[in-house]
Order: structure tokens, then C-alpha cells, then sequence
């Protein structure tokens, strides 16, 4: 929770083939995306759950979507995974992710749904998808009597929309295919889809020293 406080990013890997979701996913870690979700639609994707949390043990967190049942919840565990994020709210998942110390993300979109994830026990609510029901706007909205719930942006939010969920009340935000662009994808590349990734990470970076407190100096 921690962890998806301060970087306030998830970088969601969702790719037709395995080779293309382990480059994006790389592109992703090598670039300061430090919370990096594979989509169990994914092909192979325990396999590169579990690549990723080897490879960058200590550095970045792997997440993994789209989960829909316990034993979704459970296969992503034994791979690596620490934090469960799902489309819906499913109480068996929930349940699961808190008995095994995993960090539990529920979606949900109306306020109803928001509060009954939360009383079901997650640990975050994702408003999916945030942009269908109006963006920063409408996650500002419903801050307004929900304001105990962590909520995380859901669905597709653009680069320049970041600081603007944020600003709504949003502890963090999902990024897929705005830094994996279908184009870049399908002509492999990776470079520029790591650029579009530091460029997020940059952005919550200045965000973050703008918050800070000065340090204090000795005299």
C-alpha cells in the first residue's frame, strides 16, 4: 500500500503474445514504473509474473489482473505476485488476497459498488472504468461523501491526465495502453514505450518533491 502511495502508478501489461508482453513489461521496470501489473489475459502470464519478480526482486512489485476467481488469486501468489487486482468486486478473491497478505484491488463504479468493495474487505477500490463514468470529475464528485475509500483510476488514462486523478483524489492511477500504444507494440517499439514510462514516473516524481517540506539546513 505503501508502495502504491508513493509512485502512484501502475503499469497494467495487457498484449496478445508472450514475447510482447515481456518487452513492454521490461520497458515498463527499466524505466521507473515501479508497480507493474500483468493481466492474467495475458498469454503465459504466471510465467512472467514470475520472470518479473525474480528479475526485479526489491525493485519492483508485481501485480496481477484481471484476476476473477480465488484460484486466479492463488496461481498468481505461487508465482510472485503481491498485490491482486480485479475488474469487479468478488468476495472469494478478497478474502483470499487478505488471508495470504497480498494487497487486495477490487473494481467498482458507482457509489454502491465502491463502498460495498470496500465493506467486502479490499484493500483499494479501482473506479472502472473512471473514464466512462467522467473522469477526474466524477472521482471528485464522489469523494465528496466517500473520502475514507482508497480509489484508484481504472481503464484508460492518458499521460497528461495523471496529475488530474490525483488532484481528484486518486491514490494512484493504471496505465496500459497509454504508454504501450498498440502502434508502438506492433512495431516493437520498446524504447519509445520506455520513454513514454519515465516520462509518467517524471511526472509523479516532480509531483512528489513539490509536496515535500524543504529540508531543513544547519547553520
Amino acid at each position: 500500500m505503501a508502495k502504491v502511495i508513493e509512485y502512484a502508478i501502475v503499469g497494467v501489461v495487457r498484449e496478445n503474445s508472450a514475447d510482447a508482453a515481456r518487452a513492454v513489461a521490461e520497458a515498463y521496470a527499466n524505466n521507473g514504473i515501479k508497480i507493474v501489473e500483468v493481466t492474467l489475459t495475458t498469454p503465459e502470464a504466471f510465467d512472467l509474473i514470475n520472470t518479473l519478480a525474480g528479475k526485479y526482486a526489491g525493485d519492483v512489485t508485481v501485480a496481477a489482473g484481471t484476476v476473477r476467481s480465488s484460484n486466479d488469486a492463488a496461481a498468481a501468489r505461487r508465482a510472485g505476485a503481491e498485490i491482486i487486482v480485479s475488474p469487479h468486486t468478488n468476495v472469494r478473491v478478497i478474502e483470499y488476497a487478505n488471508e495470504n497478505d497480498l494487497l487486495s484491488v477490487a473494481g467498482a463504479a458507482t457509489p454502491t459498488e465502491i463502498i460495498q468493495a470496500w465493506e467486502a474487505g479490499c484493500d483499494v477500490v479501482k473506479v472502472f472504468p473512471a473514464a466512462a463514468f467522467g473522469g477526474p470529475d466524477y472521482i471528485r464528485t464522489i469523494r465528496g461523501p466517500i473520502r475514507d475509500i482508497p480509489m484508484l483510476a481504472g481503464g484508460l488514462v492518458p499521460l497528461d491526465m495523471i496529475e488530474s486523478y490525483l488532484d481528484a483524489g486518486c491514490i494512484a492511477v493504471n496505465l496500459g495502453i497509454s504508454l504501450a500504444v498498440p502502434d508502438l507494440v506492433k512495431t516493437q517499439q520498446w524504447d519509445e514505450i520506455g520513454r513514454r514510462a519515465l516520462l509518467a514516473s517524471s511526472i509523479i516524481e516532480s509531483r512528489r518533491a513539490e509536496i515535500e517540506p524543504n529540508p531543513s539546513y544547519v547553520h
